[in-house]
């Protein structure tokens, strides 16, 4: 699977910055705090997909009629996207995969969760949607021909279903609902959905095929900077207050600040360090 996509080491933050700086509007990023996790969505991660082909549609039909209890006549989506897009903001398994426009967020999730005391690193992975939107209007023109004419929506809410039900065509594509939540604006969110629910992620992302490695990156970056990371994304105004903007979200925001402060220690190995760095002769 390795050689499939492009892996880039970025040892520190300035690196990191400057890569994504230099990196296009055409790309969307996903965070993750252990570099060694493929890219999997959440149904992938469940026990019960294998159980028969239909039990994800059958999921589906549970969530749509025991959510009506809990939502208010013009909170009810009106199509499926939006039904899973619900689905997933609630922390129920779905195929969509969520995925950013901006790097930094990534970055945050990766870094916010990580274990910075294991020597190991987060990843950051990052899709050319112009790439992925490519060979996917490609692949599915082909599959159904009459869904992808002059003039017709990428993925429109009727092929989109169709996709789902048949369940049947291993490829990947970008979606996004209609109506997107307040958090999931504020998150910069995207999508990318799997034609099939039933096998791995990164199994059917390789319908890319050539285009691959120019299309799929996987950024690795030190877990150990996580402190460092925080606070300077804390300075971009990228903390859990921001993107979670509720009370538990602002609670999780002091947590993670706090957490992030310099101790004794390390504020007085950084003023020896720029001490050196002008020269001070009395310094050993």
């Amino acid at each position: 699977m390795e050689s499939l996509f492009t892996t880039v080491r970025l040892d520190d933050w300035t690196d990191f910055r400057a890569f994504m700086d230099e990196l296009s509007e055409s790309w969307v990023f996903r965070g993750q705090a252990f570099a060694g996790w493929a890219l999997q969505n959440a149904i992938e991660r469940t026990d019960f997909i294998g159980l028969h082909s239909h039990v994800e549609a059958d999921f589906l039909a549970e969530f749509q009629r025991g959510a009506r209890n809990y939502l208010s006549r013009d909170q009810i989506p009106e199509h499926l996207i939006e039904w899973l897009a619900l689905m997933q903001h609630h922390g129920a398994p779905t195929r969509l995969l969520d995925f950013t426009k901006s790097p930094f967020i990534a970055a945050y999730f990766a870094y916010e969760i990580c274990d910075p005391l294991a020597g190991g690193a987060i990843s950051v992975w990052a899709i050319n949607i112009n790439y992925l939107k490519a060979r996917a209007t490609e692949e599915l023109s082909r599959l159904y021909p009459d869904e992808l004419g002059d003039g017709q929506k990428f993925i429109h809410e009727r092929l989109f279903e169709k996709i789902f039900y048949d369940n049947k065509h291993a490829l990947v594509f970008p979606v996004e609902p209609f109506r997107m939540n307040r958090r999931y604006s504020l998150q910069q969110s995207t999508f990318v959905s799997t034609g099939r629910s039933d096998l791995p992620f990164m199994e059917q992302l390789q319908f890319l095929g050539a285009e691959m490695p120019r299309a799929v990156l996987k950024i690795e970056s030190p877990a150990a900077l996580q402190k460092e990371v925080l606070r300077e994304l804390q300075r971009m105004n990228l903390h859990r207050a921001s993107l979670f903007p509720d009370l538990d979200g602002y609670a999780a925001s002091l947590r993670i600040r706090y957490n992030a402060l310099r101790s004794p220690e390390e504020l007085l190995s950084e003023q020896l360090r720029r001490l050196g760095d002008t020269g001070y002769p009395y310094l050993p």
